[in-house]
C-alpha cells in the first residue's frame, strides 16, 4: 500500500499548503468552554454537544480541538465523519464509530451482540435487525468502554453520515445522561434536524457565528501575511468571517482586489460558490494523472484516498499515480488524514463538490466504471455501474435490485430505497419499474418519509397496475393522512381498493385498506352518514371470521356502541396470540369503550413488541392504554404508559401518536393541579389538532381543558369546556369520545347548578350507548346519573354507581364518595357523610389531587370535623420513567433486563435506582414492591 511521506511531496508549486484545523488560532471561547464543561462534569453525567454552521466556518477544528482536550485527559475517543459520497453504505459510519471498542463487544447480551454484529455485517443476519436493539447495542458497547475510561465520541459532518449510522447516533444522544460519555456532532447549519429527527432533546447546540472583524484580521495576518492592505480588505470583505475562506482565497487570483469575476455578495451561498472555484482553479494547472486521481477520489465511497491511489495504480501506473498523489498534496486538494497516519485525504468536502461539478460526463462515467471494476463487493461495484449509464440497463437493474434485498436483510432500508430508485429508472420494462418502485415506497413508509412516498406513489400513479397493486397503492398513499381535514375521499378511496383488492384475492390488503378507513372515520369523518354503510358491505365482502381481529376492529371503528356487545363477547374469550392481533383487539376494546379489557391487552401487546423491538407499534399501544387507564383512574398506568408513548413515537416519527400521547400526560397533569405543565403539553398537541383536523384530538383537547378547570376548582369553566364534548353541533364533538367523559361533565354541570341541562345529554347520550355493555361506559353514566340525580332517585343512583365501582380504581370510588358525602351532609346525615368524606380525602391525597381533597377538606370542615391530610404516595414523588423502573426492579428483574425492556443502559438503570432509594425512603430493591404496593 502506497505511503504518503512528506518529503515526497516537498516542491514549490507557488501555493501555501496550511492545516484546515484553523479555529485554535482565534475565538471560539464559549464553545470551547462548553466543550470543557462537558468533558469535566465525566464521569458523573453525560452529555450531548452538536455544533453547527456554514462550510469552512471551523466545525471540523472545534472538533479537534474536543478530541485533543479528551485526549489529554486520558479520555478515550472514539469517532467517525460523513463523507457523502459513502452515505448509501448503511451502518458505515457506526461501524466507524464502534471499531475501538469493539473488543467489547462480548460483553453484551446475546440478542444485543447478534443485532449490532448482523447490522455491522459480521454477524450471521437471517432476518434485518431491528434498529432500535442496534441502538441499544451501541449505547452499551459504548458504556461498557467508558465503565474502565470515560469516552468522547466525535462525529464530524453529521448530514452525510449514512441514515441507519444517524439514527443509532440520535438514540444514543438521548440516553446519555447516567453514561460517562460525551457525543459531540458537528453538521451544516442546514442539516441540524438530519433525518432521523435530529439528536437528543437535551442536546446543547453550539452555532459557529462568523469571526469578529478582529478575530477575522488576526487569522489573515497569520495565513497571508504577504497581501497589502487593499488585498487584505478586499478578502477580509469576500470572506465575511469564514476561516476557511480566509485562508484560501489569498492563494488564488479570486482573492485579488481586482479580479473582474468576483462580486461581494453578503450570502453564505455565494460564499460557498467562490469557495468551489477557489479549489477548482487549482486544476487548471493540475497534470493530467492529478486531475484523473483526484476525480477519483472525489467518486469513491471511502474518505482516504486508498482506494483512489489503487484505481490510478490500474489506470495511469504506480509512478504515475505516486506523482498526482504527491501533486495533490503540493497544491492544498488533499491533506495528511489524521486518523489515518501514512494516508491523505481530500482536504474538505467542498474540495469533493468542486471535483464533480468540474468533471464531464464522459469523465464521470469513465471514473465510476474504473471504481467498478477494482470493488470486489458487488453491491458496491452496482452503485457505480449505475452511476456510470442514462439509458435503461435491466441487469444493472436487476443487479440493484439484488443490493436492495442485501441490504434490507442487514437492515439498512434505506439503502435499499436508494437501490430500488435507481432500479426503477434504469428498468427497461414499465412493469419492472412499478415493481421496483412499489417495494421502494414501502420501504419509505418504514423510514416514516412521507415526502418520498408521496413522490414514489406519484409516479406508480402513472405506470400499469393490476388490482391488487391498486390496493398497496391506495394504503401507501393514505399512510400518512390519518385526520386528515375533510377525510371523507379518502375513506371512500381505501373503501374501493379494498374491494378491488378483495376482488383481487387478498383479503389481508383489503382489511389493512379498510381498517385505515374506518380509523379515519374515528379521527375525523363521522359527520358523513353515508360512509358507514360502504364500509360494512365492504367488510362483509372480505369474508373474514367476524370473531377475526381485524373485523372486530372495523365494526368498532365504525359503529362502537351497536357493534359493542360482539367485541366485547369475544373479549372475554380472545385466541389471539400473535402480538399484532393482539393490539387490534386492545384497538377494538378501546373504541368500544372497554377500557380493563384494554389495559389487559395492551399490556400484552406491550411485553411482545418490546421483545420484537417494534417500537413504533410498541407507540400505539402505550397510547391506547394511557388513555385507558386515564378513564379507569389507573393513574399509575397511565403516568408510565405516557411517558413512554412519547417518546418512541417522537423516535420512531409518528407525530400524531406523539401528540395523543402528550394529551394522555396532559389530563392527567391538569388532573393533578400541574397547570401549567398540562398548558405546556396542550399546546404541541395543539399545533397537531391545527395541522391535521383530527377531531378525536379535538375533543381531547376539551377534556383536557374541562380537567384543567376541575383542576383549579373553577367548575364554571369546566362545564363550559366539557359541554362541547357532548354537543353534536360542535367542532370538537366526537363519538365515541362524547359518552366516555360524561362523568366529569356532570362533576361540572353538578357544581354549578346545570342539573336539568346536564340530565337532557345524559339522556341523549344512553339512548347512544344502549346496547353496549362497555365496562367504561357504563360506569362514566352510573357515576353521571348519581351526581345529577333530584332527591328523589338519588339513593337508588347512588346505590347503582357503588355497585358500578366496586371493583374500580380507587379514583372513581373517591369522586362517588365526595358527592355522596356532600349529599348526605346536605340532608344532615352528618356520621354517614364524614365516613364518605374521610374516605375520599385520603384517595384524594395519596393520588395528589389537590383540587379534590381540597373539595373533600371543605365538605368535611361542614360537617364539623377537621380534616386530617395525607402525604401523596411513594410513587407521586418519581418520574414516569422511575416508576416503571421502580416497578420492573420490584417484581424481581436484574438492571440489564430492565435496560433491555426500556431501551436504556443497565448504568442508566442503575443510577434512576440509586436516586430514587432516598425519595421513597428505601435502602434496597427488595423493599420496592411493598413500598409500591402500598400506594
Amino acid at each position: 500500500m502506497w505511503v504518503w511521506r512528506r518529503a515526497d511531496c516537498e516542491r514549490s508549486v507557488g501555493v501555501v499548503v496550511v492545516s484546515r484545523d484553523v479555529t485554535d488560532l482565534v475565538g471560539r471561547v464559549a464553545q470551547k468552554a462548553a466543550i470543557g464543561a462537558a468533558l469535566a462534569a465525566l464521569p458523573g453525567a453525560g452529555s450531548c454537544l452538536h455544533v453547527t454552521g456554514p462550510a469552512g466556518i471551523g466545525k471540523s477544528a472545534l472538533l479537534a480541538h474536543g478530541r485533543a482536550r479528551a485526549r489529554l485527559g486520558g479520555l478515550t475517543v472514539v469517532q467517525a465523519r460523513g463523507v457523502e459520497a459513502v452515505r448509501g453504505l448503511a451502518f458505515s459510519a457506526l461501524h466507524e464509530l464502534l471499531r475501538p471498542v469493539l473488543p467489547f463487544v462480548g460483553r453484551l447480551p446475546t440478542t444485543q451482540r447478534e443485532a449490532l454484529l448482523d447490522a455491522l455485517g459480521a454477524g450471521r443476519a437471517v432476518h434485518p435487525p431491528e434498529r432500535f436493539r442496534v441502538g441499544l447495542a451501541a449505547l452499551e458497547l459504548l458504556a461498557e468502554s467508558a465503565c474502565v475510561t470515560p469516552v468522547l465520541a466525535v462525529v464530524d459532518d453529521l448530514q452525510w453520515v449514512d441514515t441507519a449510522s444517524r439514527e443509532v447516533i440520535a438514540f444514543v444522544s438521548r440516553r446519555l445522561t447516567s453514561e460517562p460519555l460525551v457525543l459531540i456532532a458537528a453538521s451544516r447549519t442546514s442539516e441540524v434536524a438530519g433525518d432521523c429527527g435530529g439528536l437528543g432533546e437535551g442536546t446543547q447546540l453550539l452555532p459557529l457565528d462568523p469571526l469578529t472583524e478582529d478575530d477575522a484580521s488576526t487569522l489573515l495576518a497569520t495565513r497571508a501575511g504577504h497581501l497589502d492592505r487593499s488585498q487584505r480588505r478586499r478578502v477580509l470583505d469576500l470572506a465575511q468571517g469564514n476561516p476557511l475562506a480566509l485562508i484560501e482565497l489569498p492563494t488564488t487570483p479570486a482573492g485579488e482586489p481586482n479580479d473582474p469575476r468576483e462580486r461581494a455578495r453578503p450570502d453564505a451561498a455565494a460564499l460557498t460558490s467562490r469557495l468551489l472555484r477557489t479549489f477548482a482553479d487549482r486544476l487548471e494547472d493540475c497534470t493530467p494523472p492529478t486531475r484523473t486521481l483526484l476525480l477519483l477520489a472525489a467518486l469513491q465511497d471511502s474518505d482516504d484516498l486508498t482506494l483512489a491511489h489503487a484505481v490510478a495504480v490500474d489506470l495511469l501506473g504506480a509512478e504515475a499515480a505516486d506523482r498526482a498523489l504527491a501533486e495533490a498534496f503540493a497544491i492544498a486538494l488533499a491533506e495528511p488524514d489524521p486518523d489515518n497516519p501514512g494516508q491523505l485525504r481530500l482536504r474538505h468536502p467542498l474540495v469533493r463538490s468542486a471535483l464533480i461539478e468540474a468533471a464531464g460526463p464522459a469523465e464521470l462515467a469513465a471514473a465510476h466504471l474504473a471504481l467498478a471494476a477494482r470493488l470486489e463487493n458487488p453491491d458496491r461495484a452496482v452503485w457505480h455501474r449505475a452511476a456510470a449509464i442514462q439509458d435503461p440497463d435491466e441487469k444493472v437493474a436487476a443487479d440493484l435490485d439484488t443490493a436492495a434485498s442485501h441490504a434490507a436483510a442487514r437492515g439498512a432500508t434505506s439503502l435499499a430505497l436508494a437501490c430500488l430508485q435507481r432500479a426503477a429508472a434504469l428498468s427497461l420494462e414499465p412493469a419492472g419499474s412499478a415493481r421496483r418502485l412499489m417495494r421502494a415506497a414501502e420501504y419509505a413508509f418504514e423510514l416514516g418519509h412521507p415526502d418520498t412516498v408521496r413522490e414514489l406513489t406519484g409516479h406508480l400513479r402513472a405506470l400499469p397496475a393490476d388490482r391488487v397493486d391498486t390496493g398497496r397503492l391506495a394504503a401507501l398513499e393514505s399512510a400518512f393522512d390519518d385526520g386528515v381535514p375533510d377525510g371523507q375521499p379518502l375513506v371512500r378511496d381505501l373503501t374501493r381498493a379494498a374491494v378491488d383488492a378483495t376482488a383481487g384475492g387478498d383479503r389481508a390488503l383489503a382489511s389493512h385498506l379498510l381498517i385505515r378507513a374506518a380509523r379515519a372515520t374515528y379521527w375525523g369523518a363521522y359527520r358523513d352518514p353515508d360512509l358507514a354503510p360502504g364500509l360494512r358491505a365492504a367488510t362483509d365482502r372480505v369474508g373474514l371470521p367476524t370473531t377475526d381481529a381485524r373485523i372486530l376492529l372495523i365494526g368498532s371503528f365504525v359503529d362502537p356502541f351497536t357493534h359493542g356487545p360482539t367485541v366485547i363477547a369475544q373479549l372475554e374469550h380472545p385466541d389471539a396470540r400473535d402480538p399484532v392481533d393482539i393490539g387490534l383487539l386492545a384497538q377494538a376494546a378501546f373504541v368500544a369503550g372497554a377500557f380493563d379489557h384494554t389495559v389487559h391487552l395492551t399490556g400484552l401487546a406491550a411485553d411482545a413488541l418490546r421483545e420484537q423491538g417494534s417500537l413504533a407499534a410498541l407507540a400505539q399501544v402505550q397510547v391506547l392504554r394511557s388513555f385507558a387507564a386515564l378513564y379507569l383512574g389507573q393513574w399509575q398506568v397511565c403516568y408510565t404508559a405516557s411517558d413512554e408513548a412519547h417518546r418512541y413515537a417522537t423516535e420512531t416519527g409518528q407525530r400524531t401518536w406523539a401528540a395523543c400521547a402528550d394529551l394522555a400526560k396532559a389530563n392527567l397533569a391538569a388532573t393533578r393541579g400541574r397547570q401549567r405543565l398540562a398548558a405546556r403539553l396542550t399546546n404541541g398537541v395543539l399545533d397537531v389538532a391545527a395541522d391535521t383536523g383530527n377531531v378525536a384530538i379535538l375533543n381531547g383537547i376539551q377534556l383536557n381543558r374541562g380537567l384543567a378547570a376541575l383542576g383549579q376548582g373553577d367548575a364554571a369553566t369546566a362545564f363550559t369546556e366539557l359541554s362541547r364534548m357532548v354537543d353534536p353541533r360542535d367542532p370538537a364533538y366526537q363519538s365515541p369520545q362524547c359518552a366516555w367523559a360524561m362523568d366529569y361533565y356532570a362533576e361540572a354541570a353538578a357544581l354549578t347548578g346545570h342539573h336539568r341541562q346536564a340530565r337532557e345529554v345524559l339522556a341523549r347520550i344512553e339512548d347512544l350507548t344502549a346496547d353496549t355493555p362497555a365496562d367504561g361506559v357504563r360506569r362514566a353514566l352510573a357515576l353521571a346519573h348519581a351526581l345529577l340525580a333530584d332527591d328523589d332517585h338519588a339513593d337508588q343512583a347512588f346505590d347503582t354507581a357503588h355497585r358500578r365501582t366496586a371493583d374500580a380504581s380507587p379514583w372513581y370510588r373517591a369522586r362517588l364518595d365526595l358527592a355522596h358525602g356532600h349529599r348526605l351532609r346536605r340532608h344532615r346525615l352528618i356520621t354517614r357523610a364524614r365516613e364518605h368524606l374521610r374516605s375520599a380525602q385520603r384517595v384524594f391525597d395519596a393520588l395528589d389531587a389537590p383540587a379534590w381533597g381540597a373539595r373533600a377538606d371543605d365538605e368535611l370542615r361542614a360537617t364539623g370535623q377537621r380534616a386530617q391530610r395525607h402525604r401523596p404516595d411513594a410513587w407521586a414523588s418519581l418520574s414516569p420513567q422511575e416508576l416503571e423502573i421502580a416497578r420492573l426492579a420490584g417484581e424481581g428483574l436484574s438492571n440489564r433486563e430492565i435496560g433491555e425492556r426500556l431501551y436504556l443502559s443497565h448504568r442508566t438503570v442503575g443510577s434512576h435506582l440509586y436516586r430514587m432509594f432516598p425519595k421513597l425512603g428505601i435502602r434496597s430493591r427488595s423493599q420496592l414492591a411493598y413500598t409500591l404496593g402500598r400506594s
